[in-house]
């Protein structure tokens, strides 16, 4: 038995109204289309639901019965397709994504603010994790993406750079390092400095390229955490070796970046996605926020 909504629409028409005729004019369909639509309704269910006459329809008992469930069912279809409406047009659902914590601190909480007050009933669901864990919880996990920075090709992910930082000496603008508008490794190697630790990726890519350079750091204070370095060098206790990208300004307004040199190293933050996952409405409209948003905060990061 194949039931219809249109069906279920024109018998519930009828039964409202008590005339084909104005049912037909209600639901926007030729009376003959909806004597037909009951008629095969009718013998789908194998009862009368209604009795005519030149004057009236009259339901009968069957179709007193039968009017509260095609109700019901006709109430649900209709809010499923509200839902999916809404889901569509990004008016409501929930994203859920990782975002390493330099990310989440630096970058992400004017991408979130936008993206609240463009988008107020999507749900958020945003969990920050140390930068080494990103891909490993993506894997486990139901996040849909994640945002931080990674390194060459991961098995059935997709990488999309979203803002490249130079790896930078961040210190207070104030003095000689205010005027400067770059040093060498060479230089900075002169000063107090605050580096990651070395089993951080940054750390280990920082320690790569200047090996191939025949560098070597050697870093007054090594931390774990982005926002240390910065809440360190803010009390003048050394400069902070970390890319642009990663200087919040509202949050850090007396420091300022400038790039390192001989050699040059950038980081990119990126956009991890498992192939073949299409991101839900929400989703997609959080992450066009995204590119948007660090597209033109990277612009205020260049020297």
């Amino acid at each position: 038995m194949n039931v219809t909504l249109r069906q279920l629409r024109a018998f519930a028409g009828v039964y409202r109204a008590r005339s084909i005729t104005r049912a037909a004019r209600e639901l926007g369909i030729t009376q003959s289309a909806a004597s037909l639509l009951i008629q095969q309704l009718e013998s789908q269910l194998g009862v009368k639901l209604f009795d005519r006459s030149t004057r009236a329809v009259q339901p009968t008992p069957a179709a007193e019965e039968a009017f509260h469930a095609a109700e019901r069912m006709l109430n649900d279809a209709d809010g499923l397709s509200r839902r999916m409406r809404d889901l569509a047009e990004a008016r409501a659902g929930r994203v859920a994504f990782l975002a390493s914590a330099g990310t989440a601190s630096a970058l992400l909480p004017r991408v979130l603010a936008r993206f609240r007050a463009a988008y107020p009933d999507i749900d958020v669901d945003m969990r920050d994790v140390a930068a080494d864990d990103l891909v490993p919880r993506m894997m486990a996990s139901d996040a849909e993406f994640a945002i931080g920075s990674v390194e060459g090709e991961i098995a059935e992910m997709t990488i999309e750079t979203m803002i490249s930082g130079r790896l930078s000496a961040i210190g207070r603008r104030t003095g000689e390092f205010a005027a400067r508008r770059s040093l060498t490794w060479d230089e900075l190697a002169q000063q107090p400095t605050i580096a990651m630790r070395r089993e951080t990726r940054i750390r280990m890519q920082i320690d790569r390229a200047l090996g191939d350079a025949g560098k070597r750091l050697t870093p007054t204070y090594e931390v774990t955490l982005i926002n240390t370095a910065l809440a360190m060098t803010a009390q003048g206790l050394g400069l902070a070796i970390l890319p642009a990208t990663m200087l919040p300004a509202d949050q850090f307004p007396t420091l300022a970046a400038r790039p390192l040199t001989r050699p040059a190293i950038t980081r990119a933050v990126s956009l991890l996605r498992r192939e073949g996952r299409t991101l839900s409405p929400a989703a997609q409209a959080f992450v066009a926020i995204a590119r948007k948003t660090l597209a033109h905060q990277h612009e205020r990061t260049l020297p």
